[in-house]
């Protein structure tokens, strides 16, 4: 009885936010707000990267998986080539699916900066992006970006240097230790 009087008012608490919405104007402002920003060039570039790791990960998984070895056996059969052009295959697409996302990413981007910032606020960022510092920082931000993400890759290559034999030293004594005789 108590859970549902709780989930009751927390439903009748959260519709009003749920239902409200920013006017149009302040969505059209944060629309011009994104374009300046080269957000859809960066989300580009952004999958573009993954696109590769998210292809490994899923060629891992479906090779580790109980069920889905023997379609990766088949796809693959065993042959280092046969298993290269399918990374490549589910990196495109990946690629493709996560591109054509771009628009719906973009329109609700759009909804979160029009709730976060006033159509004045949003109008006095484009009109910053538009000029001098701030086209600066839109023009080299695809580059910086992937400066900073390689340091990101430097730094957890390095993590993983130290956590990886740290974790097998750990699973030899807390796990193989502890194992059956």
């Amino acid at each position: 009885m108590i859970r549902t009087i709780l989930t009751a008012t927390a439903l009748a608490l959260a519709a009003p936010a749920l239902c409200q919405s920013a006017d149009p104007a302040t969505i059209a402002s944060a629309q011009k707000l994104l374009a300046q920003m080269g957000t859809e060039q960066q989300l580009d570039q952004q999958f573009a990267a993954l696109a590769p790791m998210m292809a490994k990960s899923a060629m891992a998984q479906l090779e580790a998986g109980e069920q889905s070895r023997a379609l990766f056996t088949e796809l693959t059969g065993g042959d280092y080539a046969r298993k290269q052009k399918l990374e490549a295959i589910f990196a495109e697409e990946y690629l493709k699916a996560t591109r054509a996302q771009i628009p719906r990413m973009l329109s609700e981007y759009a909804r979160e900066y029009a709730a976060t910032f006033s159509k004045t606020e949003l109008d006095g960022l484009t009109a910053f992006f538009a000029s001098g510092i701030g086209a600066k920082y839109v023009a080299a931000s695809p580059a910086l970006q992937t400066r900073l993400t390689g340091i990101g890759q430097r730094i957890g290559m390095e993590v993983g240097m130290v956590a990886v034999p740290k974790a097998i030293e750990r699973g030899r004594a807390e796990i193989a230790g502890a194992a059956p005789k």
